[in-house]
C-alpha cells in the first residue's frame, strides 16, 4: 500500500495530536484527530482545535474511490479542516496518487478551499526507507511542508516543518 496521500490505517480507531510552534494562527498549533475506519476505503472522523477562540470542530472524511492498479492511479476524495495556517475554514479534495516502485510514491489533486474560497493545487512524493522510516514532501497549493516519518508497532511519529521554517510533531495511535 502507498503511504502518504493514500494510506488508509489497518486499525480500526486511529487518534492523533500535532502541536506546531511559532504560529500565528491559534487553530493551527494544537490538533487532535479521532478517525474510524468503516471499511478498507473509508475513514470518517472528527478534528478539534482547542485553541481556535471558537473551539473549532469538524467533521474529517477520507475515501479512497479507486485503489491503485499497475496502470492506473488511485482516486481520493475527501473533506477536512482548510490547510495549515488559516484560522477557520474546511477543505473539500480530490488526490490522484501511484507508486513508482522502489518506495516512491506521488501525489496531486485539487482542493477547495473554503476560507480562501478558491481551488488550490496540492502534491508531494512520499519515499519509504524500509518499513520503520519515510519522508514526505508536501506542497499544500500555498506552502512547502516536508516531513519525516518513523512508525513502531501501532505508533506513528511525524516530524513536520511547517512552511519549510516552523517546527512540529505529530504523535499517532491506531486502536
Amino acid at each position: 500500500m502507498v503511504r502518504g496521500a493514500t494510506q488508509i490505517t489497518p486499525y480500526r480507531w486511529t487518534f492523533a495530536a500535532r502541536v506546531l510552534s511559532n504560529q500565528p494562527v491559534d487553530r493551527a498549533r494544537w490538533r487532535n484527530t479521532l478517525m474510524y475506519r468503516a471499511s478498507p476505503d473509508l475513514q470518517i472522523g472528527v478534528e478539534y482545535n482547542p485553541l481556535s477562540p471558537q473551539g473549532n470542530v469538524g467533521p474529517l472524511l477520507n475515501w479512497r474511490a479507486l485503489r491503485e492498479t499497475k496502470e492506473g492511479p488511485a482516486v481520493i476524495f475527501g473533506t477536512s479542516s482548510d490547510r495549515i495556517g488559516t484560522p477557520r475554514g474546511q477543505a473539500y479534495y480530490m488526490t490522484v496518487s501511484k507508486s513508482l516502485g522502489q518506495g516512491v510514491s506521488l501525489y496531486a489533486g485539487m482542493s477547495y478551499s473554503s476560507f480562501q474560497n478558491q481551488i488550490l493545487y496540492p502534491c508531494g512524493m512520499n519515499i519509504d526507507f524500509g518499513e520503520k522510516w519515510s519522508a514526505l514532501f508536501s506542497f499544500d497549493g500555498v506552502n512547502f511542508h516536508p516531513m519525516a516519518t518513523y512508525r513502531w508497532d501501532r505508533y506513528t511519529a511525524t516530524f513536520i516543518l511547517v512552511g519549510s521554517k516552523n517546527p512540529g510533531v505529530t504523535f499517532s495511535v491506531g486502536f
